[in-house]
């Protein structure tokens, strides 16, 4: 989006299979966060005083995550995973790290909680004896804004194959996407269309049969005829490009 992709462009439209007929998708803000722990290399027993244990702070990341995990709002955790934990077990690890997930309701929040991780990470430091770094290794994803009037339209194209929208359970946060960052510059959709039950989950083996089944190929067409239908509106009624942009300045405005 950087290099102007989407400049001039009148709307950004897409669904995307799953287990739930919803108009929108509650889709978070990420980030991918990269901390690593500078200590001091030692031989347990040989000069164990000497040493400074980059991998024991990495663990008392870890553990403080997990106390913090008790006061994150809705739509917001950590997931972590140690990429580099040392390399003999007869030296003090000199160096750890661990890479970190982050996931926010919105833009807002995740950049609250990119900070927290950051203060938590110092904090460990400063206990530890170490040196943290702090890296964000990734573009983020900002939450996705969804454009009320093409939703609408394609809902109602969809309704004629028989599948029938709702609007998506309150508190529920399903995962991040590219097209939340795209939602900010244009007017956007990303319905699910459910191809099983909501008693599954996508990306599973069951969910990978579906897809292929007769249901999954049901649903493609009849999703790919109403973005095709909602993508007509567009370029044929001057008035749905005008509301759509109106709206998506108005969310933009107030900030959601």
């Amino acid at each position: 989006m950087a290099a102007g992709l989407f400049d001039g462009v009148d709307a950004a439209l897409m669904f995307h299979p799953g287990v739930y007929d919803w108009t929108w998708a509650p889709l978070t803000a990420s980030a991918q966060v990269r901390i690593g722990f500078h200590g001091r290399a030692a031989h347990p027993t040989g000069n164990p005083t000497e040493g400074i244990d980059a991998l024991g702070a990495l663990i008392q990341l870890f553990n403080t995550l997990g106390v913090l995990d008790r006061r994150l709002p809705a739509g917001s955790h950590i997931q972590g995973i140690v990429t580099d934990g040392g390399r003999a077990t007869n030296i003090v690890p000199e160096y750890a790290e661990g890479l970190f997930g982050l996931r926010g309701a919105t833009t807002s929040a995740l950049a609250d909680l990119v900070e927290e991780l950051r203060s938590c990470a110092q904090g460990v430091a400063l206990a530890t004896g170490t040196r943290a770094e702090v890296a964000e290794v990734a573009a983020r994803y900002e939450h996705f804004r969804d454009n009320d009037v093409l939703s609408g339209l394609f809902a109602g194209h969809l309704e004629q194959a028989g599948i029938r929208l709702s609007e998506p359970a309150a508190g529920v946060y399903l995962g991040s996407s590219d097209i939340g960052n795209v939602s900010t510059r244009v007017p956007a959709i990303h319905p699910f269309v459910a191809i099983m039950g909501s008693d599954g989950s996508d990306h599973t083996p069951e969910f990978a049969r579906a897809a292929a089944g007769p249901r999954g190929r049901e649903v493609m067409l009849a999703a790919a005829n109403a973005l095709a239908s909602t993508a007509a509106d567009i370029l044929l009624r001057p008035d749905v490009p005008k509301q759509a942009w109106t709206s998506h300045h108005r969310k933009a405005a107030a900030g959601e």
